[in-house]
């Protein structure tokens, strides 16, 4: 999960609404619900604040974030590495090159041995029931949302999953760039949502992924109009997460 979703996420495990978590970081509303949106970034103070009220360190916030910056960026001492590379001359690269394949490929082969280990290990993981639906949830156009099209399946029990009341997958592209097609959304049990925050809702009997406006239902990709709500209008849950498939059990 991105920052955002681990904000969010961490916020309901408070049961705090967004308008408690702004006065208490001493925000607007507003300015708060944009840090969940993702239209705009806390500062360090701020970020100081939300910490102390969640009950959480960077280290939750941002692992995704450090983890694709761990990916994608050297350190001081790997750049010393690159710079003293950069002046052999072509036997000294070759010799570089074969040690370095020939390392890479030691630990990888140490890796896959110890994988059976690793996987004893996972007997203590503990699974859980979790109901899913069979039919997507629309981001686009609507989809039938019936009470009898679900399944159970086992994954993985954590703070998202013990909250579920149930899955569903996202159909469409219109709630991108967060969630995309074939997503499966971790649904919190909500009779209603808070504007800002996005949920599964039903109007005129189709199933919808969508941000909730003012009257209207409302698209993450601009491309997409609003779709006024009506009286058959309700909101079956909000949305606390995406499942991951690693936590699904194997049969």
């Amino acid at each position: 999960m991105a920052f955002i979703d681990r904000l969010k996420a961490a916020r309901l495990e408070k049961k705090l609404t967004q308008e408690q978590l702004a006065k208490e970081i001493g925000v607007a509303k507003p300015t708060y619900n944009g840090y969940e949106k993702g239209n705009s970034e806390p500062n360090m103070l701020i970020l100081s604040k939300l910490m102390k009220v969640l009950g959480v360190d960077a280290n939750y916030l941002f692992q995704d974030e450090m983890q694709i910056h761990r990916e994608t960026h050297a350190t001081p001492t790997e750049m010393e590495h690159i710079k003293k590379y950069r002046t052999l001359d072509g036997h000294g690269k070759k010799v570089v090159d074969f040690v370095l394949d020939e390392e890479a490929e030691r630990v990888a082969d140490e890796r896959q041995r110890r994988l059976p280990v690793e996987t004893e290990e996972e007997d203590n993981i503990v699974y859980v029931p979790f109901r899913c639906a069979t039919q997507s949830a629309s981001a686009d156009t609507g989809t039938y949302l019936g009470p009898e099209a679900f399944e159970t399946i086992y994954v993985r029990e954590n703070d998202l999953t013990r909250r579920a009341a149930f899955g569903i997958p996202v159909s469409g592209d219109s709630m991108e760039p967060r969630y995309h097609n074939g997503d499966i959304l971790i649904i919190e049990e909500a009779e209603e949502s808070e504007l800002g925050e996005i949920g599964v809702f039903s109007v005129d009997g189709s199933g919808y992924v969508k941000e909730l406006g003012n009257g209207e239902l409302i698209s993450l990709n601009p491309t997409y109009d609003p779709i006024p709500m009506t009286e058959s209008t309700w909101c079956h849950g909000r949305v606390i997460g995406v499942l991951d498939p690693e936590w699904i059990a194997e049969e």
